[in-house]
């Protein structure tokens, strides 16, 4: 069926309305370095581990070593599994058997862990997901996000703390959480 109002096609019948079409959020660029001067980055923020939180943040960096990694991940996971589990200690047979035959049993709670990386990590991050999605006990959920990070303006002849201006910019950061089944 031909369309009833008149084409906004232009050259080789490429949709121009979409070569018109704004971002919904305008970026706008940093203005241009003073002249002698440099930037220095500060570390990136981290938020804060509360203590009544069952996952645990694990950053990881591009020089981090795989399976020490891995195995972060694996130890956060195996001691989720054993620390709500009650204690049978000076409890009778009966009442073990009742523990057993309850809901949630001896089973640990539903932890999880968070792998965190920015940067040239995010492939670190994402190789540790492509290993858990291959465990059988394992599910994983990859997200992705943008944190601001804060850069200082400093003069190059000043050597003394930080500059006067300080800039935030944004980078890309991987989020993978790891839980068990």
């Amino acid at each position: 069926m031909a369309p009833t109002h008149p084409a906004t096609q232009g050259h080789a019948g490429k949709d121009n309305s979409t070569s018109k079409r704004q971002s919904s959020s305008t970026m706008t660029k940093l203005p241009r370095l003073p002249a002698g001067s440099k930037i220095q980055k500060r570390a990136l923020p981290r938020r804060q581990q509360p203590n009544s939180s069952k996952s645990q943040l694990i950053y990881v960096s591009a020089s981090t070593p795989f399976i020490s990694a891995v195995s972060r991940v694996r130890k956060q996971l195996d001691k989720s599994l054993k620390g709500n589990a009650p204690s049978t200690r000076g409890m009778n047979l009966n009442q073990r058997i009742d523990l057993l035959h309850r809901d949630n049993g001896t089973k640990g709670g539903n932890g999880e862990a968070i792998v965190l990386g920015t940067g040239r990590a995010i492939e670190k991050a994402l190789s540790i997901a492509a290993w858990f999605t291959e465990q059988s006990d394992c599910e994983v959920e990859v997200r992705t996000k943008t944190v601001g990070t804060v850069d200082d303006v400093v003069l190059e002849h000043e050597d003394e703390g930080f500059g006067d201006e300080s800039r935030v910019r944004k980078i890309s950061c991987l989020e993978v959480i790891v839980r068990l089944r």
